[in-house]
């Protein structure tokens, strides 16, 4: 459910005149839209102060839009460590237990360059969320669905495939988390990669630049069952063909 559905949901609610209604509308409108006192909240507290919507009501339509929007949370979380570490990294860590943090102890050259480790296999996390790439609103009012018609930018940044065995990309739309799972020679060499994404640069260090436009090129990497050990072994399985 995009904010727009979630909007027309609100108004069916109202029992006014047409000209009553632009009169709401527009009174809201002219108001500034501040977090968490933004528009939506104000016209559901117009709606309740009419009698045209209840408390029991109004918890339906919050949950109905919780339901259809459950990643909403995830574009709150502003901190680049907290979204890239502390989300990232443990959602794809929740996925098997045998996935670990690495440690000098598992891998004795191990200095920071990757952040998971499975059975010898060195495995970067990269994230990075679905958003409205010609809105300048925050994050949370431009999160995106998976089904979305709109033009968006996912950019998974400081990728240096000479460090890790297996990339996992974590694409996180508001409805759905999407995971990839590559190679690093398939990353080297994919057309997306942009290599040299700092001046300067001397390895193989760049970046993956995902859009509306794009993203079908990494279907066949998609994690489809769930079964995030079996993509990882196969996609070293591939890199060693």
């Amino acid at each position: 459910m995009e904010l727009t559905e979630l909007k027309h949901n609100i108004l069916s609610y109202f029992k006014g005149s047409e000209e009553e209604l632009a009169a709401v509308l527009g009174m809201i409108a002219s108001e500034t839209a501040i977090f968490p006192f933004n528009e939506y909240e104000h016209l559901l507290f117009h709606l309740m102060e009419r009698g045209e919507v209840s408390y029991e009501q109004y918890l339906e339509i919050r949950t109905e839009y919780i339901y259809h929007n459950p990643n909403l949370w995830i574009f709150e979380i502003s901190a680049p460590r907290g979204f890239g570490e502390q989300f990232a990294q443990t959602y794809v860590q929740a996925k098997s237990s045998k996935l670990q943090r690495p440690s000098k102890q598992l891998d004795p050259d191990y200095g920071g360059q990757y952040d998971l480790w499975l059975d010898g296999i060195r495995i970067e996390v990269k994230a990075s969320r679905a958003v409205d790439r010609d809105s300048h609103a925050p994050l949370y009012m431009k999160a995106l669905s998976r089904q979305t018609q709109k033009r968006f930018l996912m950019n998974f940044q400081q990728l240096k495939p000479q460090y890790c065995d297996v990339f996992i990309w974590v694409a996180v739309f508001r409805d759905e988390i999407v995971l990839w799972v590559m190679n690093s020679d398939t990353v080297l060499h994919h057309p997306l990669f942009s290599k040299g994404q700092h001046r300067g640069n001397k390895g193989n260090e760049g970046q993956l630049h995902i859009t509306h436009e794009n993203i079908h090129l990494l279907e066949e990497y998609r994690l489809k069952d769930d079964d995030l050990e079996g993509a990882i072994l196969q996609a070293v399985a591939v890199k060693g063909k």
